[in-house]
């Protein structure tokens, strides 16, 4: 056969259409794995403490109310008892699963905050992710047994508390400024080490400015009764501040508004009260050392110190340590005048600034005394005012300590002037004294019977007076019958001269006359004087010391029996 018979055989290059469908179908098996892997998403584990509520392939997993995944398997450390919940997270919000994520099961709960979870009754319970604002990748976290109050992507201030006394301060309580609700506790942690306990609060965005370098926080002790210079004050809370308590900020009265909080600064100290508030921000302008001679009862650290009202600083200590020799004649007394307050009160044309300004108002009258700010409760306090009339006096350093010259005014002088007294009286012998007195009314009183026996015949004499009188009235009537009858008119007339006469002279003797009225008033009197005499003998008899001490006006007198 020749070579041009032969059979040409050449490579076909081409790929049959044959294969066409079975490699459609492994690049379409490879898309639906890859879709398929997407879809059930990443495994991410997070450990809890029990698994209260969770079930596998029920459970979900939301993100602000969207599934975002669900729990796959439960699985229970033999080691520290933990419960291991992998979660499958759909790839799509895998991006929501950060550094500093948070995860926590959400179920009914009853706390200081108020009542949560109660939809999960009937859908069950599940787990809720809080995306972290700080990227990256983590698959392995520790759920929280408590719910954050507000989710940590939400912007706002949040900073830390540190309270020595936390008091009824929980989770929940409310965050105030001027009586205004702007935020709330997070969370309560007690360090056993320092023994302090700290609260994370977070402050809304739109409050966040009100936080200052100069503010300070304190609790709200609920119903407060204050007792201060202005009286009693009744504080009565809310109703959801006196259950779960309060904290208050702001910047203290007498304190200068501060500066923009710096970043760096986000813990702050829980102060128990306003008044510790305010004496944390206290800025001292001149210590001064007052030295007393009377009693200091009710005048404690921190009382105020005023100049003719005007709180002008505070009382800091009341100690003999302050004097390196010190006496107890003289009680030393440290106070402070705040530098904050004094430029509140009195201009600088006013302001004396320094020590030798402090030295020229000694100078011209400055003085302090201890003076009472309320009688029920006998709380004292520090006044400053000028007495120009009191000699002015050197200016005095103890142990680098300048000594304001004081004076006594007010209840102090008229307490120890009452303090005086009594001690006279104390020291008086009453018993003698009052024996003395006994003996010499038990006297007066015999020399009242003698009196009143010597008047004892006083009826007969005025019976007898009576008698005369009477006579003398018959006598008179004699007289004028017989002027009057015709045998007497026949007298001769120097005889009836002589009877009208006679008439005449006892004429003051009749009823009419001016000697009967003063007999009978005479009478009347000597009645009365025995009466007196009677009535004081009775009054000695009864109460010797009468004499000295007076009648009680409250005494009521038992009525006698005539004797």
């Amino acid at each position: 056969m020749s070579d041009s018979k032969k059979p040409k055989v050449t490579a076909d290059s081409k790929i049959s259409r044959v294969w066409i469908i079975p490699i459609l179908g492994l690049v379409l098996g490879v898309w639906l794995v890859k879709r398929s892997l997407q879809e059930q998403g990443e495994i991410v584990t997070v450990t809890f403490e029990n698994a209260d509520g969770l079930a596998v392939d029920k459970t979900e997993v939301h993100c602000r109310s969207v599934k975002i995944g669900v729990v796959e398997s439960i699985d229970l450390d033999p080691v520290d008892l933990t419960v291991e919940v992998a979660m499958r997270i759909n790839t799509d919000y895998l991006k929501l699963v950060r550094l500093d994520s948070k995860f926590w099961v959400v179920r009914p709960r009853v706390s200081g905050a108020g009542i949560s979870g109660l939809g999960t009754v009937f859908s069950g319970a599940y787990i809720e992710l809080d995306p972290g604002p700080i990227g990256g990748e983590q698959y392995a976290f520790k759920g929280e047994e408590q719910p954050p109050l507000t989710p940590s992507s939400v912007p706002g201030l949040r900073l830390s508390l540190i309270a020595q006394n936390p008091g009824s301060i929980d989770v929940g309580s409310g965050i105030y400024f001027n009586g205004n609700r702007v935020g709330k506790v997070e969370s309560r942690f007690f360090d056993p080490v320092p023994r302090t306990t700290e609260f994370g609060i977070f402050i809304d965005e739109r409050f966040a400015q009100l936080v200052n370098s100069e503010s300070r926080f304190w609790r709200d002790n609920g119903i407060d009764l204050k007792v201060d210079t202005g009286g009693f004050q009744l504080v009565l809370p809310s109703l959801d501040s006196l259950i779960s308590g309060r904290i208050n900020f702001g910047v203290p009265p007498g304190m200068p508004e501060g500066y923009e909080l710096p970043s760096v600064v986000n813990s702050f100290t829980l102060f128990d009260d306003l008044s510790e508030a305010e004496a944390d921000g206290f800025k001292s302008a001149a210590d001064l050392l007052l030295l007393v001679e009377q009693e200091v009862r009710g005048l404690n650290p921190g009382a105020p110190v005023e100049f003719r009202g005007l709180r002008v600083g505070r009382v800091s200590q009341i100690s003999y340590q302050l004097v390196s020799h010190a006496t107890v004649e003289k009680t030393p007394i440290l106070i402070q005048l705040n530098d904050h307050l004094l430029k509140q009160h009195f201009p600088e044309r006013l302001r004396d600034e320094g020590i030798e300004g402090i030295k020229m108002a000694f100078e011209q009258g400055l003085r302090a005394s201890i003076k009472t700010s309320n009688i029920i409760t006998g709380q004292l306090y520090i006044d400053l005012d000028y007495y120009p009339d009191i000699p002015p006096t050197g200016v005095v350093q103890i142990d680098d300590s300048l000594i304001i010259p004081n004076v006594e005014t007010g209840f102090g002088r008229l307490e120890d002037s009452i303090a005086a007294l009594l001690k006279k009286l104390n020291s008086l012998k009453v018993e003698p004294l009052l024996t003395e007195f006994t003996d010499a009314a038990k006297e007066a009183t015999n020399t009242m019977k003698e009196i009143q026996g010597s008047l004892g015949g006083t009826d007969g004499i005025l019976a007898e007076t009576k008698l005369t009188i009477t006579q003398t009235r018959e006598m008179m009537t004699a007289l004028n019958s017989i002027m009057n009858s015709a045998d007497t008119k026949a007298l001769p007339s120097d005889i009836r001269l002589t009877i009208a006469q006679l008439n005449k002279s006892m004429k003051p003797f009749s009823s009419d006359g001016a000697v009967y009225g003063d007999l009978l008033r005479t009478m009347d009197e000597l009645r009365s004087v025995t009466r007196s005499i009677e009535r004081m003998t009775t009054e000695i008899a009864d109460k010797p010391n009468s004499l000295l001490f007076g009648k009680d006006p409250n005494t009521k007198k038992i009525p006698r029996a005539r004797r």
